[in-house]
């Protein structure tokens, strides 16, 4: 009897997210696998035999999603595709792990227990070995509770290798900004945030295309704006008498110029920069970040990811659990993120206009999460006017820096080619032709 009630102890449920978790976003995998050392774990024996397939397909290097799991499982593809439909988050994958090795370790216990209940009523059993055969039971079980792994050689060669060659760094190629921060960290977040105009967008740009120039390889989301409005931006900051404004309306006779152009983006751009307009969910976004494997990742912007019909939580607990996932990838891939983000409202009702780290829209996970948080404060009309009256400044203010100094960066801007200098003054010498408004 005792034993029935032990075997019955599991969760479909649980069972079935976990599962689901990983066919949503296959990182869960790393998060989740200490939990389950043992396919039988999963309860279910068609939850072992997908879990048994996970595992083959990420021994083999093949990528976890709902079709390689489905084609493995000949008759199981209706049920496959329905531990996705159950799913609605992959964001508590360890919560459902964990309740799956509680129930694993449950189920052990009881079967153990009756077996040294059933020794314990043979007199012809000693008691000191029955004692301390409960010791060893209990210590065995123990250890199949997951852990944390620690090696510290490892530990050590990965900080030397950080303090003497940087290589845990990523710089902006912004030096007003870098002065600052130092760089992005691998492994961290970084929140850009700014009001709409506030050049939030054209700032990541100007990151992504130092970082490109640098050898590095570089992932873009433009969830806001499709990916030939960016390319357009890209064109501006590499054309000689060009703006980005005659690029939007086509207003330009001389078209070897803008020829030179995509020749230098073809060029230096080419297996470096990558671009989606057309990514909707995190699911897809982390596959492509997955495939690609690159130094730094651009989520502009995260308050536009959509989630599952069926999730019904408020946009507040949606965008925690995306700056949670993030932090998780970029952790486990050991890559830098930066995820673009709208303020609120609140900053257009103070005197003083200056963001603060209050003003982050809709989650303050984003601050929590974040290792650096920094707003681009643009405070004037793009036109002409405003640069002849030496208004070509931009602020970058670092409100947040885990491990640094926070701070307010003066960056040169020009509108016009949608690019930013390192001060005021190298702007000016470019600027001979009069700047167009330009939405940014």
């Amino acid at each position: 009897m005792v034993i029935e009630k032990a075997l019955a102890i599991h969760s479909s449920e649980s069972e079935k997210a976990v599962l689901g978790s990983i066919l949503l976003d296959e990182t869960c995998f790393e998060l989740v696998k200490d939990f389950i050392p043992e396919k039988d774990v999963f309860y279910e024996l068609k939850n072992q035999s997908v879990w048994e397939v996970i595992c083959k397909l990420k021994k083999e290097n093949i990528p976890v999603d709902l079709i390689n799991v489905s084609t493995k499982l000949d008759n199981m593809t209706y049920y496959v595709s329905g531990l996705v439909d159950s799913t609605p988050t992959a964001a508590n994958a360890i919560s459902y792990a964990r309740q799956l090795n509680s129930d694993w370790l449950r189920r052990k216990l009881v079967a153990q227990s009756q077996q040294i209940a059933e020794k314990a009523t043979d007199n012809a059993n000693d008691i000191n070995s029955l004692l301390v055969n409960v010791h060893d039971t209990a210590s065995s079980l123990l250890n199949l509770e997951p852990g944390q792994k620690f090696n510290l050689e490892e530990l050590l060669v990965e900080t030397q290798d950080s303090i003497f060659n940087q290589r845990n760094l990523v710089g902006t190629g912004i030096k007003p900004l870098d002065s600052i921060i130092s760089g992005m960290t691998k492994g961290e977040i970084t929140i850009f945030a700014g009001r709409p105009g506030n050049a939030k967008t054209t700032t990541v740009a100007n990151i992504a295309r130092n970082l490109v120039l640098q050898g590095k390889k570089v992932v873009m989301f433009n969830r806001e704006m499709p990916n030939t409005e960016m390319m357009k931006k890209f064109i501006a900051m590499e054309a000689t008498n060009i703006t980005y404004d005659m690029l939007r309306h086509n207003a330009i006779s001389n078209k070897d110029k803008i020829q030179k152009s995509l020749d230098i983006i073809k060029e230096k751009y080419t297996d470096k920069l990558f671009m989606f307009d057309n990514i909707r969910n995190l699911e897809g976004t982390f596959r492509e970040i997955r495939r690609i494997k690159p130094d730094i990742v651009i989520d502009d912007h995260i308050g536009l990811i959509e989630y599952a019909s069926n999730d019904m939580r408020d946009l507040r607990l949606k965008i925690g659990d995306t700056s949670r996932r993030y932090k998780w990838l970029c952790k486990s891939e050991k890559i830098s993120v930066i995820l673009v983000s709208q303020l609120n409202r609140n900053i257009e009702y103070r005197t003083e206009r200056i963001p603060k780290l209050s003003d982050l829209a809709e989650s303050g996970n984003l601050e929590q999460d974040a290792e650096i948080v920094a707003f681009t404060h643009y405070p004037w009309t793009v036109n002409f006017e405003n640069a002849k009256n030496g208004r070509y400044g931009l602020e970058i203010v670092v409100a947040k820096n885990r491990y640094g100094s926070t701070g307010k960066a003066s960056v040169g801007f020009a509108p016009d080619s949608c690019k930013l200098y390192d001060t005021v003054e190298e702007v000016e010498a470019f600027a001979a032709a009069p700047m167009p408004d330009v939405p940014f």
